[in-house]
């Protein structure tokens, strides 16, 4: 079948005509173009480079389709400012080949990449298994709403506070880059308490 297994930056005749048509068919999705969210190294090496401008960017494309350049990945999610198109070709760099990067933002706001997966439901709690990629450690977090997790997310973590409270930033793309934020509960110190009871004590805390 012609146009089997294309990509979204293929210049081929059948890509150009229906690339508005495929763009959110998993037919034309490859594994080898999945983003990978399991190092710190992903979130702190740039793996593209603009083909506007040919500054180093951080390239993301969701299993959906949805293409983005950013400046830093992570909290407040910096778009690249000249790769609105998304039918650009990428360039795709190299830990070796990619120059080095300041201190990024996001860790100096007390950010930490990590990984998650889907909400499990624990007593009153929806429990969010996660893994810390500086620390690699993995714990539970306390939510208080479900989360479903579709393939690898890039997410990042804040750092817990004194009342045991911290939020959890990740981006989705469903034709615009939506960052979703959510707020979590550490469990050594709410999982004995009620899940309504600790919502409604943290939201008139941040009123």
């Amino acid at each position: 079948m012609p146009g089997h297994n294309h990509y979204a930056d293929c210049t081929c005749g059948w890509c150009l005509k229906y690339a508005s048509a495929r763009r959110s068919k998993p037919l034309y999705w490859s594994e080898a173009r999945t983003p990978s969210f399991t190092s710190y190294a992903s979130f702190t090496i740039p793996n593209a480079t603009c083909p506007v401008c040919g500054d180093s960017v951080f390239f993301y494309q969701s299993p959906s389709g949805g293409r983005v350049f950013f400046d830093e990945l992570g909290p407040p999610w910096t778009k690249h400012p000249c790769t609105d198109n998304p039918r650009l070709p990428v360039s795709r760099l190299t830990a070796e080949s990619a120059p080095p990067r300041s201190r990024p933002a996001w860790r100096r706001d007390g950010w930490e990449p990590i990984r998650i997966w889907s909400s499990r439901m624990e007593g009153s709690w929806h429990l969010i298994p996660v893994e810390n990629l500086i620390s690699r450690l993995h714990f539970d977090v306390l939510a208080d709403a479900s989360l479903a997790v579709h393939g690898e997310v890039c997410a990042f973590m804040k750092r817990w506070d004194a009342n045991g409270w911290s939020q959890i930033s990740f981006i989705e793309l469903d034709g615009k880059v939506l960052a979703t934020v959510i707020p979590i509960f550490e469990r050594k110190q709410h999982f004995g308490v009620a899940r309504s009871e600790a919502t409604t004590r943290r939201n008139r805390a941040e009123r």
